[in-house]
């Protein structure tokens, strides 16, 4: 068998790249003894960093953009003639794939495709929060759910949450619907750095990209409150901090700092390896999640996997994806959060042992299944 893993696009939205990063890795080992073929199919927006982490032994790369201009010109011109994105068409069906995933848009073009087609619907985010997109991103992502539910055989969703949503908005679904919860690999966990001085060492972290629906406000504010019981506490913020798109909402949280005398407390990474995440959050003290929505959170899936206590918004798809070692909160109380971090800054924590190995084994067997390899 031939599968297509696309693995196309840019840290603009990390989590799209770890989970095809993460199927390709859980895949590989068991490609080689199962007849099965992994074509990996990147961009020229592909992170190179990220496709060194895949494995040549048992996968083969294919780069889109790596035909010269003058077939790219003649793909362009044949695109506009056919209606069709006539490109990604004629490179997909040359490998001679038996099945593609995941695809998160749907065009008339690809019935054209010779290979199954399986199609990922991350989230329903905007249908829960319509306040942080505009009219036309609403109308996009309504005509694209749209056109997948009428269109598609197969569609999978990454929580029973999820398949909750999908029944509530598009009752009439025709096509098969699979979960697959996707989870975290990590490969070590790196040792702390010593000669890491700018962050103390009673830090709790906050691992989101900076987008309103992720929250940071809460955690701000609760960190105002602690700070006047003179808890000693500090909060570290990882993520791409200055794109242009998520200014506003980045300068809303500075203003926040400077004007309640956080400064002290709180340090913005940046954007940072992913190596370096998983060091920050293995020796955090907790890891906190305070979003108003998830589709299936890495940074759950990656403190779970670290066995790190977790601090988390008490939204129904975190219920569904942590069940120990954690507390909840309603997203928007941050006296309840301040007192959860409190609690932890007090006592010892004491977090249950698990052997995440099993969720591995687990998840693995859940895409063989879906891929029926």
């Amino acid at each position: 068998m031939k599968l297509g893993i696309l693995f196309t696009g840019n840290y603009s939205w990390a989590g799209g790249l770890y989970y095809s990063l993460n199927i390709i890795k859980l895949l590989q080992n068991y490609s080689t003894s199962n007849n099965l073929t992994i074509i990996v199919i990147i961009n020229n927006f592909t992170p190179k960093e990220l496709i060194a982490e895949v494995q040549l032994k048992n996968i083969e790369i294919v780069d889109l953009d790596s035909r010269s201009i003058l077939y790219k010109a003649f793909c362009k011109i044949a695109g506009i003639i056919t209606k069709s994105n006539y490109r990604f068409i004629h490179e997909i069906n040359s490998l001679n794939l038996d099945l593609i995933y995941p695809i998160i848009d749907f065009q008339d073009s690809y019935r054209k495709l010779n290979c199954k087609v399986i199609y990922w619907i991350y989230d329903f985010q905007h249908k829960f929060l319509p306040q942080l997109f505009t009219q036309k991103e609403i109308e996009q992502r309504d005509n694209t759910f749209r056109e997948i539910v009428e269109n598609a055989e197969i569609i999978v969703l990454s929580s029973l949450d999820a398949k909750r949503h999908l029944n509530k908005f598009y009752p009439n679904c025709k096509a098969k619907v699979e979960i697959y919860k996707f989870i975290s690999l990590i490969s070590k966990v790196p040792k702390a750095r010593q000669s890491n001085t700018i962050i103390p060492t009673n830090y709790f972290i906050v691992c989101n990209q900076f987008w309103p629906h992720k929250n940071h406000m809460v955690v701000l504010k609760a960190l105002a409150v602690l700070l006047t019981e003179n808890i000693d506490i500090h909060i570290v913020f990882t993520g791409n901090n200055d794109e242009e798109r998520n200014r506003e909402y980045v300068n809303e949280l500075k203003t926040f700092i400077l004007e309640n005398n956080l400064s002290l407390y709180v340090t913005f990474t940046g954007f940072i390896s992913r190596e370096y995440q998983v060091e920050l959050m293995q020796n955090a003290k907790a890891v906190i999640q305070p979003s108003y929505f998830e589709g299936w959170s890495t940074v759950i899936e990656d403190a779970k996997a670290l066995n790190k206590f977790l601090i988390v918004s008490d939204i129904e798809i975190n219920r569904e994806q942590v069940k120990d070692d954690v507390l909840f909160f309603e997203a928007t109380d941050f006296i309840i959060l301040a007192e959860h971090i409190s609690e932890i800054c007090l006592k010892e924590t004491i977090v249950t042992s698990i052997d995440y190995r099993v969720n591995i084994e687990a998840s693995k067997s859940e895409l063989i299944n879906l891929f029926k390899v």
